[in-house]
């Protein structure tokens, strides 16, 4: 290694090949991750820049790249190689209320372990590609249906996650993502993601048209670095009522909430809230719901959470005349008049799909 010109080069290969080419550990990964900058030029332009890759290969692979290879960025494969094959990740997921004193108080919680990967796939969609993220990791549950099945949230409350990095024998753990998102804030978009289109035809057919989808919304994390993806959707209660409209209660509600470590017991709420043990917990399931959930429009929708809908208000359909053309004028009155009704909120399902951080945010 005494060879090597830059010294920044010596230090981080020789960190490199002692702590993951030497020293392989029984429960350690055999694939090394390489970070490669390239020059780049940028068409049209004298610019030129670096472009960055992520190249993989097996520990005995006769194709490694060179030690002190100056194509390597040997301090970001250090980091890469450390957060993917040093670390066990557990994420929390929890259906939380805030006292009037400020206290969080859980009601339900779910832990489970992920894995940290430099790619990603669209969690809406099933077979696609996975892509590099570098330098964003994530740490994707595809599962996300099943392991956050029971996860619903109602007025009042909201939905909490933590993400904890801890070492292989758990001798030290630290939390390296906290958000939370309120249920106003979550109806807020989903009300605001059905076109009117769609919520006319479910009026026209009289409540026979269905929804099977969802949205995907995202959480932002502490300090606006990195973001949770939520899967939300209508909790179906079994009713067979036509779709009916909502109204935001709280329009202004914050994206942003400051939660407590889910590693300390619930700490119990200041008013006479039965605890989230008591067996006289139960939510109200308002009537006259149905499923109705919608694909996102895009991933980057985060940034426009409170943004009005341009469609139109459907409460202006009051004025429609119902016509019969088999003499059952008067009920098909009252079914319009049902329709037209406003529904108060519903219950959401919310599940978590993945939470990605910059590499460097992870270790700091």
């Amino acid at each position: 290694l005494g060879c090597f010109k830059d010294d920044r080069i010596v230090f981080w290969t020789w960190m490199f090949s002692t702590y993951f080419m030497e020293k392989w550990a029984p429960r350690q990964d055999d694939m090394l991750f390489y970070v490669r900058r390239k020059l780049s030029y940028v068409s049209g332009e004298s610019t030129e820049g670096k472009k960055v890759e992520v190249e993989v290969y097996r520990r005995d692979s006769k194709k490694l790249p060179g030690l002190g290879d100056p194509d390597i960025d040997w301090e970001e494969s250090v980091y890469l190689n450390l957060i993917l094959q040093k670390l066990d990740y557990v994420v929390t997921c929890a259906v939380c209320t805030r006292s009037d004193g400020g206290d969080i108080h859980i009601h339900k919680k779910k832990s489970q372990q992920v894995f940290a990967s430099p790619s990603k796939h669209p969690m809406d969609s099933k077979g696609e590609e996975s892509k590099i993220s570098y330098p964003n990791i994530f740490f994707m549950i595809d599962s996300f249906e099943e392991v956050f099945s029971d996860m619903t949230v109602g007025e009042g409350e909201m939905v909490c996650v933590e993400l904890v990095a801890s070492d292989k024998s758990n001798t030290f753990q630290g939390v390296i993502f906290q958000g939370s998102i309120r249920y106003e804030a979550l109806k807020k978009v989903y009300d605001n993601r059905v076109s009117v289109a769609a919520k006319m035809a479910q009026r026209m057919s009289f409540g026979f048209y269905k929804y099977n989808n969802m949205e995907f919304v995202r959480m932002k994390g502490p300090q606006g670095k990195g973001h949770a993806e939520m899967a939300v959707s209508r909790v179906s209660t079994g009713d067979t009522s036509p779709y009916g409209t909502e109204e935001d209660s709280n329009p202004d509600s914050p994206v942003q909430e400051r939660v407590t470590s889910f590693s300390t017991p619930p700490t119990p709420e200041r008013n006479n809230r039965p605890s989230f043990f008591s067996p006289s917990l139960k939510r109200k399931v308002p009537r006259n719901r149905i499923a109705e959930m919608k694909k996102s429009h895009s991933a980057n929708d985060s940034e426009e959470f409170f943004r009005d809908d341009d469609g139109g208000d459907l409460h202006n359909t009051t004025n429609l005349r119902s016509r019969s053309l088999s003499g059952t004028g008067r009920s098909l009155v009252g079914s319009w008049l049902k329709l037209n009704r406003t529904d108060e909120n519903f219950l959401l399902y919310a599940h978590l799909t993945y939470v990605t951080l910059p590499l460097h945010r992870i270790l700091t």
